[in-house]
């Protein structure tokens, strides 16, 4: 019994027909440059699948890294209006007697109600009430970190005005601080993005840029017309 189907298959094989298919679709992209189609997604997300030829992704990388240039434009244009609020409403409300927007200096204006001295006050005031006292508290020169002329004075925080004040420029350094953290993520999520985009740029590449091929044996219980053999299915 066994010898007999050992013969049919002898004689099947003999007589089929052996089909061999490639799809196509692997090697779509056998001649193009991957350190192209890198380059740009890099400096566009999405357009590495564009050239590639894979554009089921390249709208949703434009339009997120669209969204977040936005985001990235508007938190820094509004931080920087915070920062110049911030600083007029102290020259304003405290006599600051510099032009200089920088933080640092801005935060301690919101630090301590002085520079040297609060007025109203009595001459050893709380560690966050004078500048200059704190800084000679600590062992520190007073001009080490600004200028000897950059002067504030908030008032007296018996004051509810003057208290009211100053927590008002302290927000308005807190929502410039919100606004630097909003840019910071948004710039982290565009260089985020475009790794994604290489990525995937990467991995349709070395899925399109080579044949492959696969092998399955396959018998189909079909003859010719003529009943000359039965047809024998290769795939590759």
């Amino acid at each position: 019994m066994k010898f007999l189907l050992v013969i049919l298959l002898a004689v099947s094989c003999a007589f089929s027909q052996v089909v061999v298919s490639v799809d196509e679709s692997v090697s779509k992209n056998k001649d193009k440059n991957v350190f192209l189609a890198i380059g740009a997604s890099a400096l566009l997300p999405g357009m590495g699948e564009m050239y590639l030829g894979e554009r089921s992704l390249v709208k949703p990388f434009l339009w997120t890294d669209l969204g977040l240039w936005v985001v990235a434009f508007s938190s820094y244009a509004i931080g920087e209006r915070y920062l110049t609020s911030a600083h007029n409403y102290a020259v304003r409300h405290a006599g600051l007697t510099t032009s200089s927007k920088k933080v640092s200096l801005l935060n301690t204006v919101g630090d301590y109600r002085s520079r040297s001295g609060v007025a109203g006050q009595n001459s050893s005031p709380d560690m966050d009430e004078d500048y200059n006292q704190a800084m000679i508290r600590s062992g520190k020169a007073i001009d080490d970190e600004f200028d000897e002329d950059i002067q504030w004075d908030w008032g007296s925080s018996d004051n509810p005005e003057t208290s009211d004040h100053i927590d008002e420029f302290k927000s308005r350094m807190r929502h410039y601080r919100i606004s630097r953290i909003v840019f910071q993520a948004s710039v982290g999520a565009l260089v985020l993005n475009r790794v994604i985009s290489v990525l995937d740029a990467i991995r349709v590449y070395r899925k399109t840029s080579s044949r492959s091929f696969s092998e399955r044996l396959e018998f189909a219980p079909e003859f010719y017309d003529d009943g000359g053999g039965l047809l024998l299915n290769v795939k590759f």
